[in-house]
């Protein structure tokens, strides 16, 4: 039996409809149906094929971990990316258009001309600057014969005001930050509905640590995005907090009760609860990092 065919037989023997689920886990019922006749492409990727399977099972009671062992061969992995229709249509139309690289490098080199002439003459005329009008000249063999001197003006002054800027320029190109570099990790609140969280996390660090503080005893399960249980035990305050590396996960799931008692921090970063949970009901979180949720 198939995976999809399980879940629907564990659906049905809950006496749930297609809605039903669709209202528990907000998934759409084509996506569901698509689940259940084991059809993952129109799932969109196969990153979002895991997180339904997961979030249906959890509804219908079935042990994710032991389904995903079981059907492995079935769903695609998380790793693969599935061909966005848009995409494709994007690379072949950068593929065909493609100029040929003579036409791309022949603009390059008529401005390259065109400046090399430019600093060219500038420099002519910076050396003889008296060679740029006869009368001038005239003027100066007449006043040299009569026995004045004539002095030339000096490019000194041109030369290090042109020196002064660059240094100027340069000192500004140092300066300039590095957006890269200070780019902060951002994590939002993407939803909450039915003692359930959605929370996005994106950053560029090499290393994304979990990390969980109780100030009471407090039932607590992590599950990463294999369905692998990280901690599935009662935290208690002596123990905490406890710390996760998710850097090569692509997305955690928490279960725990007394929200009022627990603290989550992904890096240095808090992890703000909703204002509507309330204090004595069990919450779900999913924390997705560095991935786009539908």
């Amino acid at each position: 039996m198939q995976i999809g065919e399980k879940l629907r037989e564990a659906r049905l023997e809950k006496g749930y409809s297609l809605d039903d689920v669709s209202q528990r886990t907000k998934i759409q019922i084509r996506h569901l149906k698509a689940i259940e006749e084991n059809n993952f492409s129109m799932i969109p990727g196969n990153f979002y094929a895991r997180v339904f399977i997961k979030e249906y099972a959890n509804v219908v009671d079935l042990d994710f971990k032991a389904l995903m062992d079981e059907h492995q061969h079935e769903i695609p992995s998380s790793e693969q990316q599935v061909d966005y229709t848009q995409l494709s249509r994007t690379r072949r139309k950068s593929t065909s258009s493609k100029p040929s690289p003579f036409a791309t490098i022949m603009p390059t080199i008529i401005v390259f001309v065109l400046l090399f002439g430019v600093v060219f003459f500038i420099w002519r005329t910076s050396l003889n600057p008296n060679n740029s009008d006869p009368g001038i000249t005239d003027q100066v063999d007449s006043d040299q014969s009569a026995g004045d001197q004539v002095s030339i003006p000096s490019n000194d002054s041109d030369d290090q005001s042109n020196q002064e800027s660059d240094d100027t320029n340069d000192d500004t190109s140092e300066n300039e930050p590095n957006k890269e570099l200070d780019e902060e990790p951002e994590l939002a609140l993407i939803s909450y509905e039915n003692a359930e969280s959605k929370y996005s996390y994106k950053s560029n660090e090499e290393s994304i640590e979990l990390i969980i503080e109780s100030s009471t005893s407090n039932w607590l399960e992590v599950e990463n995005d294999q369905g692998e249980r990280l901690y599935y035990a009662t935290l208690q305050s002596n123990a905490s907090p406890i710390t996760f590396d998710i850097s090569t996960e692509d997305f955690i799931y928490l279960r725990f009760g007394n929200p009022q008692d627990i603290k989550i921090m992904i890096n240095d970063i808090e992890v703000e609860l909703s204002e509507e949970i309330s204090p004595t009901a069990v919450q779900v979180l999913w924390l997705y990092l560095n991935e786009e949720t539908e």
